[in-house]
């Protein structure tokens, strides 16, 4: 699948947004993601966005109570205009289906 705004590398998020460093809330039905390096809650721009997969169905259907009509997940290009931090970070339904995140990351 082609990197449209990757210049044709992998989307693969930098330490700077892994292990539980990029985190966000919401005001009202909106999220937003604060920027890791900079100090207190800024709020960082969604530059770009790509659909990396996509497909009916979902592979937890069965194992689950709710049922996913596709499968999912998107790429996008973060920004903080404060400290210049560029970097990716991808949402998906394919990987963990719930459960307490202290599990996946210990800390």
């Amino acid at each position: 699948m082609a990197t449209s705004f990757n210049q044709g590398k992998p989307y693969h998020g930098s330490d700077a947004v892994c292990a539980g460093k990029l985190q966000g809330a919401t005001d009202t039905d909106y999220f937003y993601f604060f920027c890791s390096r900079c100090e207190g809650k800024h709020i960082v721009r969604l530059l770009d966005y790509e659909v990396r997969h996509e497909q009916a169905g979902n592979p937890y259907n069965d194992q689950l109570k709710s049922t996913a009509p596709k499968s999912f997940i998107l790429a996008f290009k973060l920004h903080c205009e404060k400290c210049d931090l560029t970097d990716f970070v991808k949402i998906g339904n394919l990987g963990l289906q719930g459960g307490e995140f202290k599990h996946v990351i210990p800390g």
